[in-house]
């Protein structure tokens, strides 16, 4: 079994606004591109959010994948809609 080559990555950052609360949240991440057919785009989050409410809201650490970089970050942005924050990127 041949191992995936990196292709590209990069350093992310995520902010949104929590809208009941009005805290923002705010996670760094990794997105990286493989040279693969299944699932070639991961980004990598995790949490930069301390001691606040919408810390217990959210995960600590999230993993998206998916084919294109568009379908990443609109699962990026249903993930912070579902917990009701818009998404600022």
């Amino acid at each position: 079994m041949t191992k995936t080559k990196i292709i590209y990555q990069s350093k992310e950052e995520i902010l949104g606004k929590h809208l009941q609360s009005r805290e923002w949240i705010y996670y760094t991440g990794e997105l990286t591109i493989y040279d693969r057919k299944n699932c070639p785009i991961v980004l990598k989050l995790k949490s930069e959010i301390i001691d606040s409410f919408i810390g217990e809201l959210m995960e600590e650490k999230k993993e998206i994948k998916g084919k294109s970089l568009s379908e990443v970050f609109g699962k990026v942005a249903k993930w912070l809609n579902n917990r009701g924050v818009i998404f600022q990127n």
